[in-house]
């Protein structure tokens, strides 16, 4: 299927499982008083389950600096850096869909509305967005090719990019995301800074956020306001997006009270009969690595494939392998893979239970080994789905990171 998408969307979220080095360091945490609690305890932090680190890992170049997270939290809201200075990075990520969209394909530059609701301007852009978008919650604790968390991370479900700072200024020249001024990279970013230099409140903080340029090339705002500061200051604000406080951090805490019967019955299934963790471990639950399973193609496709995605095979790795998708607040950002074709969490589950490619081009014998049929009854497919809401974080997301500014230094209305 080529055009618009069929399927309105709700939201999508990705899991990562936890590593053993996160293992190690809980293996002293206070059990519950139930034996059988403490026995899945135990079993979940030895399958690579633990609790998510409340720390981002961050890049010696690139250190936490408060300014500077607070000047990516105004740069990530601020349609400013768009070409027609009518979307922002939070127009595909919205703090409202656990800054996912809900969109089975984002709408970029020239659309109206905001979520499901948005709508592609008349006539169309020229190119529609391939791949669903996914949450940027907790990029900062992504792993390459490994559920433990690295600055080199991988950032997209095709692996276009590793680490945040690769990856966060790709949008801004991109003709169906944010649609730089032309066509030419580079030039697109020169008119974005530009324009960021042209403001003085963007001026000043930079200069809060960097003094060591001030230092070195005083308040020049062409030293100030390059593609190094601003890529840096953006991936420091998405660092700070982190989540640890789901029910599921709790009980590998050592809290047995924190998970329900049902969502105890899920992690059973999760790292025994299911044997999600196979891909799906680590703080994110994702090994981040790229499996083929076979996931139905819908949508516009690659520029090079049209109507179809071969994902990780685009850049020299496996054809149709994509991304394990971290699973943390996983119940808050449908539609899930990377074409957005299952619009709930018991369709991915019912998908995986059956194993069966949907993809026309991805044969039984190209399917990752660890994509076999489970066996998993109805009652078993709604354990995990309870288990899967037990990621959800509902206490950190009120944290005003986690919201839109107030306002944006461009003065310009923020897509939140």
């Amino acid at each position: 299927m080529s055009g618009v998408s069929r399927r309105a969307g709700r939201r999508i979220v990705a899991f990562a499982c936890v590593a053993p080095l996160f293992a190690a360091a809980c293996a002293d945490a206070p059990t519950g008083s139930d034996p059988a609690d403490d026995s899945l305890l135990a079993r979940a932090l030895a399958a690579g389950l633990a609790p998510m680190p409340t720390e981002p890992v961050r890049p010696v170049e690139n250190p936490y600096d408060s300014a500077r997270v607070a000047l990516g939290h105004l740069l990530f809201f601020d349609p400013i850096l768009s070409g027609p200075r009518d979307v922002a990075c939070s127009t595909c990520h919205l703090p409202r869909f656990a800054f996912a969209d809900g969109r089975q394909f984002p709408s970029g530059a020239g659309a109206t509305g905001l979520g499901p609701s948005r709508t592609d301007p008349e006539p169309p852009p020229l190119r529609l967005m391939p791949r669903n978008s996914p949450t940027v919650f907790n990029v900062g604790l992504f792993g390459r090719m490994s559920s433990e968390p690295s600055v080199n991370g991988a950032m997209f479900w095709g692996g276009n990019a590793f680490g945040l700072e690769d990856q966060v200024l790709n949008p801004i020249s991109a003709d169906n995301e944010l649609r730089g001024l032309t066509y030419a990279k580079a030039v697109a970013l020169d008119s974005v800074l530009a324009r960021l230099r042209a403001i003085p409140e963007y001026v000043d903080r930079f200069a809060d956020a960097y003094p060591a340029v001030v230092d070195v090339y005083g308040r020049d705002p062409a030293m100030l306001i390059h593609r190094t500061t601003l890529r840096r200051a953006i991936a420091a604000y998405l660092r700070e997006l982190v989540t640890p406080n789901a029910p599921i951090d709790a009980f590998l805490r050592g809290d047995a009270d924190a998970l329900t019967a049902q969502q105890k019955a899920g992690l059973e299934l999760f790292i025994g009969k299911a044997n999600c963790v196979a891909c799906h471990r680590g703080p994110n639950l994702s090994d981040f690595d790229f499996h083929v399973l076979g996931v139905l193609q819908e949508g516009l496709g690659r520029d090079t494939t049209p109507e179809d995605d071969l994902g990780w095979g685009e850049h020299g790795g496996t054809r149709y392998a994509f991304r394990t998708a971290p699973l943390r607040q996983v119940a808050l950002t449908a539609p899930y893979f990377h074409a957005g074709t299952a619009e709930s969490l018991e369709e991915v589950i019912r998908f995986k239970n059956v194993a069966r490619s949907e993809h026309e081009k991805v044969a039984p014998e190209d399917l990752a080994p660890e994509f076999r049929p489970l066996g998993l009854t109805d009652a078993e497919i709604a354990d995990l789905v309870a288990f899967l809401h037990a990621l959800t974080d509902t206490i950190t997301i009120k944290e005003p990171l986690f919201l839109a500014p107030a306002r944006v230094p461009s003065g310009l209305p923020i897509p939140k």
